[in-house]
C-alpha cells in the first residue's frame, strides 16, 4: 500500500496537471505490505504534459512509480480501470 503522505503527494501533482482519474494497481494494492514501487494509471491528462507529470512524481516521493496512461483502450488498460483503486 501507499501512504498518506504519499498519495498527497501524489493528489497535489494530479491536481497541478488537471489529472481528471488516478487510479492505483498492481502490487500496490496489497495491504500490510509496502511495494518497492508505486503502479499508477491515470486519465485526463494532455499528451503535452504527460512526462513532466510523471518527473514530477519521480521527484515528489520516495519510491519508485510507474505511470500508465489510460488514454488508450487495451486489455491491460481495462483490466487497470477494473481493478485499480481509485485515488
Amino acid at each position: 500500500m501507499i501512504t498518506e503522505s504519499e498519495k498527497r503527494t501524489i493528489m497535489e501533482i494530479s491536481e497541478r496537471y488537471a489529472v481528471k482519474r488516478v487510479l492505483l494497481f498492481g502490487s500496490s494494492l496489497i495491504s500490510g505490505k509496502e511495494s518497492r514501487d508505486i503502479d499508477l494509471a491515470v486519465e485526463g491528462i494532455s499528451p503535452r504534459d504527460f512526462f513532466r507529470y510523471y518527473g514530477d512524481l519521480i521527484l515528489g516521493l520516495s519510491r519508485p512509480v510507474d505511470v500508465i496512461d489510460l488514454s488508450g483502450i487495451s486489455k491491460f488498460t481495462e483490466m487497470i480501470r477494473q481493478e485499480g483503486i481509485p485515488l
